[in-house]
């Protein structure tokens, strides 16, 4: 996605190019190392039978598919890697932790760029005014379990594998966010996925009994996800219809003040007011982006959790149409 999302002019078109650079040697170094993660915790969880040892498995195997988002969201955006094929393996790999495929993840998330916080629009919202605010009481409870996310995704997978594409009028009410002409490819690639998962739970039901103890891992991974992107956009103002006075991307995204190694599992995703407004910058040049521009920075959050968990920022009602 090589659009610039702000329209104020806060970094000259030259830096934004150095910025725009891509390497495949740090994100290989990254890949790889969170593959082993992923994959070295998920066979000890398989074959460890200590009690300590699979409790301890299973929090590095959650931790680690958590990570994955990091990794299917700058595949989807393929601004991590120099070479095309590399953004591809990557995006495969995590889809196996977070069900959902590079195409379907790369049409959502990009329609979540153009219409950031905008309730009609942002897929993040589905439409739904009570995503606006931070949530609170029973709806924060769910909301940190991750489920729904789980929900969406394996229910949006399955759609696109089973529904014909032609069916026009389902898949818009559906999968809104998807064009048509990407509809094959995501059915495809769902069908696919969905075969991947189907045949490991199959033989989790059958002769590894202990797989779904992966899948342990994955709602786990799911639940982190859940408290960590409530973050982002949740409690700020949200776009209405078109006029004067619309909230800019940096004052609809948070950036995060966080620990180096949250920004090693998810790829320098904290910084997210920058990716929102400069998305063709690849994670690892973020944190130059950041010290050019974090005097423009609407919200930058400090600490992460305490302060916005803890319901000291009270949320903003979304601007009037």
């Amino acid at each position: 996605m090589d659009a610039i999302l702000i329209d104020e002019p806060l970094l000259a078109s030259e830096r934004l190019k150095q910025l725009s650079q891509r390497s495949d040697a740090a994100s290989l170094r990254r890949l790889l190392a969170q593959t082993l993660l992923y994959v070295g915790s998920a066979v000890a969880l398989v074959l460890l039978d200590d009690p300590a040892a699979i409790v301890t498995s299973l929090l590095i195997n959650g931790v680690a598919q958590f990570a994955m988002f990091g990794m299917l969201h700058e595949a989807c955006h393929k601004t991590a890697f120099a070479r095309p094929w590399l953004s591809e393996l990557a995006g495969w790999i995590a889809a196996l932790a977070q069900p959902m495929s590079p195409a379907l993840m790369r049409a959502f998330h990009f329609t979540h760029h153009r219409h950031t916080h905008e309730l009609e629009h942002d897929p993040e919202l589905g439409g739904l005014a009570f995503m606006i605010p931070w949530p609170r009481g029973l709806m924060w409870v769910v909301t940190m379990t991750g489920i729904p996310l789980v929900v969406a995704r394996v229910g949006w997978s399955l759609f696109a594998a089973l529904v014909p594409r032609q069916a026009d009028g389902l898949w818009t009410r559906v999968l809104p966010f998807v064009r048509p002409e990407r509809r094959l490819r995501i059915a495809w690639e769902a069908r696919l996925l969905m075969l991947i998962h189907g045949l490991a739970i199959a033989a989790a039901c059958t002769i590894v009994p202990t797989l779904w103890r992966v899948y342990a891992g994955l709602l786990i991974g799911h639940m982190l996800l859940g408290w960590y992107t409530t973050c982002e956009h949740r409690g700020l103002p949200a776009l209405g219809s078109a006029g004067e006075g619309q909230p800019s991307i940096l004052a609809r995204t948070r950036s995060l003040v966080t620990p180096a190694w949250l920004r090693w599992l998810i790829w320098n995703m904290p910084y997210h007011a920058e990716h929102h407004a400069w998305p063709a910058v690849p994670w690892h040049a973020l944190p130059a982006l950041h010290e050019q521009v974090r005097g423009h920075l609407v919200h930058r959050e400090r600490p992460l959790y305490l302060h916005l968990h803890g319901g000291r920022e009270r949320p903003q009602p979304p601007r009037a149409d």
